[in-house]
């Protein structure tokens, strides 16, 4: 709590305003989870990931950054039937566990270089659940069935992350950035309600773009 009160107090006062880069970002996120002995036959979850970012940039090359973004994570899991003599006779079924975040990544790091610029962060990934589904597939007769099931998992996600990404400076004001970024939560998303005896924890990657303004010309 006190590093994300640092972070607010540094966005809210306008000292050393030529360091300041305000902007936004997009980008794709492959997502699984991990968890022994459940879940054997999973898949990754394709989704998006975007929203605001801040950036602080000392004169030192070390930087903190905070964003505000929405994130998709999740799995899939494969179901196999079996006949009266125990061979496989269907493998199109399976079920899509979606989880939707609105996650605030708190960042430290470095960069070198001038207008090209290589950069690299580790922080901290607190995330707020906003959406959860199980999707079903439909198996013979049957259609899809969707169910919400966000009352059930824990709405707090709390998780670790390194990033990797470089940039280009142009126009005086503008970077142009581009990274790549390893999660892993550290709290699972159980609870007594959903999956009580396991342990589920996000775990994947994510690859953005986007694009920050420097609050003042000539940094």
């Amino acid at each position: 709590m006190r590093l994300i009160l640092v972070l607010i107090v540094l966005t809210a006062v306008p000292v050393f305003g030529q360091n300041h880069y305000i902007g936004l970002r997009s980008g794709v996120s492959l997502s699984n989870v991990i968890s022994e002995d459940l879940f054997n036959d999973r898949d990754f979850r394709t989704g998006f990931i975007g929203g605001l970012t801040y950036e602080y940039k000392f004169e030192n090359k070390f930087s903190i950054s905070i964003d505000l973004v929405y994130a998709q994570k999740g799995f899939s899991e494969d179901a196999i039937f079996n006949d009266e003599t125990g061979s496989i006779i269907d493998l199109t079924h399976s079920t899509n566990f979606n989880y939707d975040y609105l996650s605030i990544p708190i960042k430290g790091g470095f960069s070198i270089g001038n207008n090209f610029q290589g950069f690299l962060n580790l922080g901290i990934l607190p995330s707020m659940l906003v959406n959860a589904k199980t999707i079903t597939s439909s198996i013979g007769s049957y259609g899809a069935l969707n169910q919400d099931i966000a009352e059930y998992v824990d709405k707090f996600d709390l998780g670790g992350l390194l990033e990797i990404g470089g940039s280009y400076k142009f126009k005086e004001r503008f970077l142009l950035f581009s990274s790549l970024t390893y999660q892993q939560s550290f709290t699972s998303i159980t609870n007594d309600n959903y999956f009580s005896d396991w342990s589920i924890k996000h775990n994947g990657m994510t690859l953005s773009v986007g694009l920050k303004y420097a609050l003042t010309a000539g940094v």
